[in-house]
């Protein structure tokens, strides 16, 4: 029998080795895990986003919950549940039932105990300064394992340059197979702002795995830096990777940044040296595995499904049931109209 609170003992579906977890057990060790520390609420914000937002299945769950539960009084939450281009980091029962997961999480995680040929391997590379034999047989090591752990620890190595440049290479060989594993230690990472030099192999990185906000967030780097003169060379060595990009809208982006008001005179030539010299993703073919053309389709099923929930919620079930149908004729495991289907 569900509780009287939909998303009580609500499972998000975190594995270990996430970097959520890795994070919040940091934060508990120096004191600071509370809704009054900047960086806990940041973690939270970012975590709702990666582990909820951006997944489908647990969006889907967390509606049916608030379905069954028929409470018309948390309406609101299912409607912003349900429309995925909807914030769900403000809500107060999502902010409580996913810290209260990560916290119990954790401690079942902690029990677990890590793995020790990542740990041990990690640790070797990252004091095996000078000593290359050690780092690539770390490198390979941590490469065979495919976890979230060593997905960051060769992420973290690939964003200095403290390697010799092949070892440097098969660590971002290694990270790209792996992804997404890291995926969400890297934009994460970025976020901050915080790195003297611009890590030009993770942005490498997050065009070359198809990210689709990486165009976005080379240029919030070019928008945030470009004012120092120390960043301007690597800002700009980021225009060739904008030319390997299959963003669609990166032009257009590229512009609207250019014509944005307030912007400084030093961005906008940076700017201007992009439009210059980089053939944008709209002037070529790109892959028709694309993740923009799938996610204009998951917003384009998530459409179709609204209207079939306000069908249903209307007690037109029968017209609900059809508009359930051909969704699923179109996206077969679209997790929304499934499980809707199985309450119509």
């Amino acid at each position: 029998m569900l509780s009287k609170k939909p998303l009580d003992d609500f499972d998000y579906r975190i594995e270990c080795d996430d970097f959520v977890l890795y994070e919040l057990g940091r934060l508990i060790e120096e004191d600071r895990a509370s809704f009054d520390d900047e960086e806990f609420r940041g973690l939270i914000e970012s975590g709702i986003h990666e582990h909820i937002e951006r997944r489908l299945d647990i969006r889907a769950n967390m509606a049916s919950r608030f379905r069954e539960a028929g409470d018309k009084a948390a309406t609101h939450i299912l409607r912003a549940v349900e429309d995925i281009e909807s914030p769900l980091g403000e809500i107060p029962q999502v902010i409580q039932s996913y810290t209260a997961y990560l916290f119990a999480r954790l401690e079942t995680c902690a029990a677990a105990g890590p793995d020790e040929r990542v740990t041990t391997a990690a640790e070797l590379l990252l004091d095996s300064a000078g000593d290359r034999a050690t780092a690539e047989a770390s490198i390979d090591l941590l490469g065979s394992i495919r976890s979230g752990v060593s997905a960051r620890v060769l992420a973290h190595v690939i964003s200095e340059p403290t390697l010799d440049e092949d070892l440097e290479t098969k660590a971002l060989n290694y990270v790209r197979a792996m992804w997404p594993l890291p995926r969400y230690f890297v934009l994460h990472s970025l976020k901050s702002h915080a790195h003297e030099d611009l890590p030009f192999r993770w942005f490498q990185l997050l065009i070359d795995c198809q990210e689709p906000s990486a165009v976005d967030r080379m240029l919030e780097e070019v928008l945030v830096h470009s004012k120092d003169p120390t960043y301007r060379e690597d800002l700009l060595a980021l225009g060739a990777l904008l030319e390997r990009s299959n963003d669609p809208g990166a032009e257009d982006k590229v512009l609207d940044l250019l014509n944005s008001p307030n912007l400084p005179k030093e961005a906008a030539g940076i700017l201007e040296v992009f439009l210059r010299n980089t053939e944008f993703p709209q002037r070529k073919e790109r892959p028709a595995d694309n993740p923009w053309d799938s996610l204009d389709r998951i917003y384009a099923a998530n459409q179709r499904y609204l209207a079939a929930a306000r069908m249903f919620d209307a007690g037109k079930k029968t017209e609900a049931q059809k508009l359930l149908e051909e969704l699923l004729k179109d996206e077969p495991q679209y997790p929304f109209a499934l499980m809707l289907k199985r309450m119509a």
